[in-house]
């Protein structure tokens, strides 16, 4: 049998009569949350005092104390308590002094079972409802009252603060007229202060630069060594041929010669970006610059290494001009940066992995999206654990050993993005991938 569940209201259920009060007792119980049953009208009057019900249900004629005499006395003092009539009675004098205490409803005995039911649910609807428009008044009243204790307290602190800030503003100008006697040339030695922060800034870009120089070390060693060997090489053909009997031609000495000044102009130009890219670039003024074409400067000087430790290059540059403005060598900072940090990863992940199907592998992408200029550099190397994701960008973060490096390549790479009003984002799984999106506003932007 299904279980029904009980209103949540208490109902007094007054009658003198053991048969009918067992019976009706029987019915209430199984659907209220809280019965109390009196004989007569005084104990009815004790048991309401004592716990308030929500309900009274009361028989009309009764020993010691009637039921109208019982509710008369509760109306007295409760004038939303619900009543009920139950009478075998049916004489006009009886309803009409019910009516005048204040009964909600009447019921003439014997009661069938649904209209009692069906009355006590009728009035709990009401007596929860009213208990909840009292909660959500009670609620608001004291909202109210903290509102008002809360404002109270605000224009006490206001005032309290008013006369703090009068005391401030006094104290205040009194300050700045003693530091205007005191320090006439506060302003230049801020303007100095500001130049040496600057220069700070400089030189800790700087200091990244040269780092990055020095590792880069051993890939311009590769981009030198290769048209050194073509000189060599030629001088000794040129040294064997006039050793011959019969010597050499001018024809052969010119395109010799020829090749020989296109290695050393190669020399010359890798000397030269290296000298230009090395040096402060802080007075450089910002130029229309073509992201692809520094990608491939920065790769000028590494892509030999790379390939010396077997790292793969995948280049997916778009086909047309992606030009911000900018300063080139900062940009190509940032590239430079960025390789390291993959080169680094994917060296790392060969370690772990140590398999032949490993392949290191670095990818570059470069494309125009909503009227800015975007390079990715993705590798295949360890990845970045998630707790460290936004600490990257931090001065002096670094989770390699020291000889590996300071923490200052992101940092100072995020420092250029921004100053180019561009952002820097970045994507990493562990041990499956890294990738760094820089986005920067194009030419037109």
């Amino acid at each position: 049998m299904e279980k029904v569940e009980k209103l949540d209201i208490s109902v007094l259920f007054v009658e003198d009569e053991e048969l009918l009060r067992a019976i009706y007792e029987r019915i209430l119980d199984k659907f209220v949350n809280k019965l109390y049953i009196a004989e007569n009208g005084k104990e009815g009057l004790e048991l309401y005092k004592k716990h308030h019900p929500d309900l009274i249900i009361t028989d009309i004629m009764m020993p010691v104390m009637d039921g109208l005499e019982m509710v008369g006395h509760i109306r007295k003092n409760d004038n939303d308590i619900r009543l009920v009539i139950l009478s075998a009675y049916g004489e006009a004098e009886y309803f009409m002094d019910a009516i005048k205490i204040g009964v909600n409803s009447f019921l003439l005995k014997p009661v069938e079972t649904k209209k009692l039911t069906s009355l006590v649910e009728e009035l709990a609807h009401g007596i929860l409802l009213e208990r909840k428009v009292k909660e959500q008044e009670l609620k608001r009243k004291k909202a109210e009252e903290n509102l008002k204790k809360l404002n109270e307290e605000l224009e006490k602190r206001i005032e309290e603060r008013t006369r703090d800030l009068q005391k401030e503003i006094k104290e205040k100008i009194q300050a700045e007229n003693e530091l205007k006697e005191l320090n006439l040339n506060l302003e230049n030695r801020v303007k100095e202060e500001l130049k040496k922060r600057q220069k700070q800034q400089q030189l800790l870009i700087q200091k990244s630069k040269l780092e990055s120089m020095g590792e880069l070390s051993a890939g311009i060693a590769h981009e030198i060594n290769q048209p050194l060997g073509g000189i060599s090489m030629g001088l000794d053909n040129i040294l064997f041929r006039l050793s011959m009997e019969d010597g050499v031609s001018k024809e052969y000495l010119r395109n010799k010669i020829n090749s020989l000044f296109k290695d050393i102009d190669r020399i010359r130009q890798i000397i030269n970006h290296v000298r230009v890219f090395s040096r402060d670039q802080e007075a450089l003024v910002s130029a229309v610059i073509d992201i692809n074409e520094v990608i491939h400067d920065a790769l000028s000087l590494v892509q030999r290494q790379y390939q010396h430790h077997l790292i793969n290059i995948e280049l997916n540059l778009a086909n047309e001009k992606c030009n911000t403005l900018g300063n080139k060598y900062r940009i190509e900072q940032v590239v430079l940066n960025l390789l390291s940090n993959a080169k680094f990863a994917v060296e790392e992940q060969s370690k772990i992995i140590e398999s032949e199907n490993y392949t290191k592998t670095i990818t570059i992408n470069s494309y125009i999206k909503n009227s800015h200029v975007v390079f990715e550099i993705e590798d295949n190397g360890t990845g970045i654990p998630q707790k460290n994701i936004n600490n990257i960008f931090d001065p002096f973060f670094t989770t390699k050993d020291v000889e590996f490096g300071t923490g200052l390549g992101l940092s100072i790479t995020y420092g250029i993005v921004k100053e180019m009003k561009g952002e820097i984002k970045v994507d990493s799984k562990i041990n499956k991938y890294t990738k760094i999106i820089v986005s920067l506003p194009g030419e037109d932007a």
